[in-house]
């Protein structure tokens, strides 16, 4: 997020903006996906460890209890971002880093061979929330996908049979304003704002801060205030890249590892809290992982490209009362948690799921995978298949074919010599109603949605949303992921030197990748983004104007040039832009942002406003929408209004610096001592903001208790740059003097 700092004129109130006093909006970029991750290279096991050294049965059925067994039980859905399989214990793990989970294995139901529908974040939530495939559901990446308003989710069923409903999200890829946020009363994604485009990383929080939310809101309900069950979902980000866990789990251990022992640890330490409070006496616990990582293998670091195991097999649990302890090997996914929790509590599962309860596994089912990001960012050829025990097949100009059982690493492609085997599951998966991806003429695109609500706002603003892309084009061997993995891990290269801080290298790398592969569209809107980051719109401008033809109508390349034009002080053309991009279907609630930041420029306050309110509508806790709704409320003279919105501002971050000095500037001529309170709190957040330490000095100055503003002029005196302070400082000199 690109921060501005708001120009405030007043008496002696000063707010100075160091790159410009144009604007003071909050201003998102979308960046890019891809990390670095660690190099090692690791083969997906899938033997048996009960975690506790008990012989368990092993049964191609689930032995789950009959419908309605766990009628009104607490329901706890617990899902670990990008936790690889074979990191956990009660999966074959040798290396310690998963007791907890070996814990709920050993006393439940373990899935021996469960997967995910896609390796990315979003869209496997979106699978695991709702029982529906992502052609289904149409969510298919992170961050451009919004899910439709009419599709029921867990939490909108469950809230319907009478459950309270809470979810504590651990990073920004789940943010509310993607939809999941439906149907619950509350979903805590309040995690800290960006301030600046400092990297290409998903702002997170890390699993102790999950955790804690969590539990004050489980145990808030106590016996005869609250009787209601409740479901609880919570997000562990910390596996995701950039692995960042504390200095006591590293020792010895790989970051990626390290990072596992933690959110495994922290919840531990939730679970042994609220079973001590006696809060899972009678509750449903379902672990899983939304993906894997791949740390090497088939050359890829990260997840999102391929999908081999190591990013497609998931970890699956169950245990809770009546649940007997057993290993189940026929094949079961993500679709299956949102039926399998309605038969357990005896609630009626909408008609069109696609899943299927654990308790009727079939050991001949084939599941449905697809890994469609490198095309919706790349150019690159689509990536769909299906796994059918012991075979998996994959859709690509160079289709592959691989016997799980005798090759779990996936390394000797039959697709040739099995041919008969690897038709059979082509036919299997064009039952899937997705078109093929092994070359030939198809749509370019999925279809993308952007909501009904969102649609009907913008179509009163006088422009309708549409679908995505629609040119279709021919996908030959050269856009085979395989063929460009190298190419792939240049990119993430790329990206990890910008979140290094080494901003040139990386811009120099990401232009040329855009020189060898100029359809490669994320590369090429990244390094815009670094320009922009530098300070150089048209530069960027330039660079994104040079995309290939076939590329020129991208939401995302829109999307990324309505902001460069902004920036360029072009805002009609931004405008156009940004209004294409939604045309286009791009669901990415930064380009709602972005174009009521340009509205608000332009001097359309009501079309600012009215865009504000809709994203707030699907996330009230987006605190850099407060913000920004509140200095349009501020510019146009509106400080009740704009206080309150700097409120729920600090109320959804209350480490928002921003925010508490723009609440201190909305209150400072009506109540000055609450405006000093915010800055009082800005302060603490920015102690070497001079333009704050002038504001909340001289108001001191002037107020009931002059003496309380000499800590904050004494600063003031001794650390503002003279050359920008020139005119300050003899005043601030002469109120020390006078005060003292």
């Amino acid at each position: 997020m690109l921060s501005h700092r708001r120009c405030i004129r007043g008496d002696h109130i000063r707010v100075r903006n160091q790159r410009s006093c144009r604007s003071g909006y909050s201003e998102d970029v979308s960046f890019g996906r891809a990390a670095i991750g660690v190099a090692l290279v690791c083969g997906v096991l899938a033997t048996d460890c009960g975690g506790n050294g008990r012989e368990r049965a092993r049964v191609s059925a689930s032995p789950l209890p009959h419908r309605g067994a766990l009628s009104r039980a607490n329901v706890l859905l617990v899902t670990i971002d990008t936790l690889r399989r074979d990191r956990v214990g009660a999966y074959g793990s040798e290396r310690g880093l998963t007791p907890t989970v070996d814990s709920i294995a050993a006393a439940g139901v373990r899935f021996s061979h469960a997967y995910s529908h896609v390796p990315m974040t979003l869209p496997a939530h979106t699978s695991i929330l709702t029982g529906l495939l992502p052609p289904h559901h149409h969510v298919r990446t992170n961050g451009t996908f919004r899910l439709d308003d009419r599709v029921p989710t867990l939490a909108t069923l469950l809230k319907g049979a009478g459950y309270r409903t809470g979810a504590f999200i651990g990073a920004f890829v789940l943010d509310a304003r993607f939809g999941l946020n439906r149907g619950f009363d509350d979903y805590d994604d309040r995690y800290p704002q960006q301030p600046a485009a400092t990297s290409f990383t998903f702002v997170r929080r890390p699993a102790a801060e999950v955790t804690r939310s969590a539990e004050e809101w489980i145990l808030s309900s106590r016996p005869g205030a609250d009787a209601r069950p409740w479901f609880a979902w919570l997000h562990f980000y910390d596996p995701h890249a950039p692995y960042d866990a504390p200095p006591e789990f590293r020792t010895g251990r790989s970051s990626y590892d390290a990072a596992v022992a933690y959110a495994d640890a922290e919840l531990g330490g939730f679970l042994g809290r609220l079973r001590r409070a006696g809060a899972l006496d009678r509750t449903l616990i379902v672990l899983t992982s939304d993906h894997g990582e791949s740390l090497g293998d088939h050359g890829e670091s990260t997840h999102g490209l391929f999908a081999y195991e190591s990013t497609l097999a998931i970890p699956l649990i169950l245990t809770g009362p009546s649940i007997s302890t057993a290993v189940v090997d026929a094949p079961v996914a993500h679709v299956d948690i949102v039926p399998t929790i309605l038969d357990m509590t005896g609630i009626d599962a909408p008609a069109a799921l696609d899943g299927r309860s654990l308790g009727a596994a079939d050991a001949g089912r084939a599941i449905y995978f697809e890994a469609l990001d490198a095309n919706l960012t790349r150019g690159w050829a689509p990536l769909t298949g299906v796994v059918r025990r012991p075979w998996k097949y994959i859709d690509l100009p160079v289709p592959e074919l691989y016997d799980l059982d005798r090759d779990p690493a996936e390394a000797r492609n039959l697709a040739v010599t099995n041919r008969s085997t690897a038709e059979q599951l082509s036919a299997a998966l064009s039952r899937f109603d997705v078109p093929e991806s092994s070359g030939g003429e198809r749509r370019d695109q999925p279809e993308r949605r952007l909501g009904v609500d969102a649609e009907n706002r913008l179509r009163a603003l006088g422009y309708v949303s549409g679908s995505a892309r629609s040119h279709r084009r021919t996908y030959t061997v050269r856009d085979d992921p395989k063929n460009l993995v190298a190419l792939n891990e240049r990119f993430n290269s790329a990206v990890g030197a910008f979140n290094d801080g080494r901003a040139q290298p990386a811009l120099q790398a990401l232009v040329a990748i855009v020189a060898d592969r100029p359809d490669f569209l994320t590369a090429r809107t990244s390094a815009a983004t670094i320009m922009l980051t530098q300070g150089r719109a048209r530069a960027a401008v330039e660079l994104l104007n040079g995309a290939p033809a076939t590329e020129r109508d991208a939401p995302e390349l829109l999307a990324k040039l309505g902001v460069a034009l902004r920036e360029s002080g072009d805002l009609a053309g931004a405008a156009h832009a940004l209004e294409t991009a939604i045309h286009g279907g791009d669901a990415n609630p930064d380009l709602l942002n972005d174009l009521a930041v340009v509205y608000a420029r332009l001097g359309r306050e009501s079309d600012a406003r009215e865009l504000f309110q809709s994203m707030l509508m699907h996330a009230p806790n987006a605190a850099g929408t407060w913000y920004n709704l509140g200095l349009l409320e501020l510019d146009h003279q509106h400080a009740a209004a704009a206080a309150e919105a700097f409120r729920r501002a600090v109320a959804a971050d209350p480490g928002y610096g921003d925010a508490w000095v723009a609440l201190g500037a909305s209150l400072v001529k009506t109540d000055a001592p609450a405006a000093v309170d915010a800055w009082r709190r800005a302060e603490r957040l920015r102690p070497r903001d001079y333009d704050l330490l002038f504001n909340l000095g001289m108001t001191l100055a002037a107020g009931e208790r002059p003496g309380d503003a000499a800590p904050y002029l004494q600063r003031f005196v001794n650390e503002a740059p003279r050359d920008r302070y020139a005119v300050d400082l003899p005043r601030v000199r002469s109120t020390l003097a006078r005060i003292r």
